[in-house]
């Protein structure tokens, strides 16, 4: 499916459920979580300038190569980005409600899905290098090739893990959280790490 039209489509639907809420009066927001205007109409405004910036984006990467080698990543950043907005903003909705929600919980999944994403979208900002010199295999742009995959590959087996942590209960959810963050991290460091080792010893 194309971004752009998955985008807008998520975008105005959130819009039409915030209206149609509010019109109808359903569900009346807690004070407490602040004005109802602002819990319907606040991320779905977010939303809207996500898609803006994403249909603007084509105008920024005819100004070169620095942008255009990006351009691979930069759908699944944005869908990313929706994604996260949607879900804060269905359980802000269920909390202001009044219904019986835990919104920490939504933790493991929004780093899950950030996870998973940067994961995915960090092998497609491969640069160029086949048109170097010999003398230049050790530059920045190899260096950054070669440890690409390696630190990839923990993030993302590191945000599907991340998601299972939303079953577990209480104090031990965030342990288990902070303890997949944090082991994911220095894993895709330390693969990272060893991918270049093992590329110096080759020269």
């Amino acid at each position: 499916m194309n971004s752009k039209f998955f985008i807008s489509f998520l975008t105005v639907s959130t819009f039409a459920v915030s209206i149609y809420l509010y019109v109808n009066g359903i569900g009346t927001m807690d004070s407490s979580y602040g004005p109802g205007e602002v819990i319907l109409f606040a991320i779905p405004s977010t939303m809207m300038l996500v898609a803006i910036q994403l249909f603007t984006m084509p105008v920024l990467l005819k100004q070169g190569y620095f942008f255009s080698r990006f351009k691979k990543g930069m759908d699944y950043i944005f869908v990313s980005l929706i994604l996260i907005l949607l879900i804060l903003h269905i359980g802000l909705l269920l909390l202001a409600s009044g219904t019986e929600f835990d919104l920490l919980r939504l933790l493991p999944v929004l780093v899950g899905t950030v996870l998973i994403t940067t994961a995915n979208t960090i092998p497609r900002f491969q640069l160029n290098s086949i048109d170097q010199p010999a003398s230049q295999k050790n530059s920045t742009q190899q260096i950054w090739n070669i440890t690409l995959r390696p630190f990839a590959y923990p993030l993302f087996w590191g945000g599907i893990i991340m998601f299972l942590c939303v079953f577990l209960q209480g104090t031990f959810m965030l342990i288990s959280f902070f303890a997949v963050l944090i082991i994911t991290l220095v894993t895709a460091l330390s693969r990272a790490y060893r991918a270049y080792q093992l590329h110096l010893s080759k020269l």
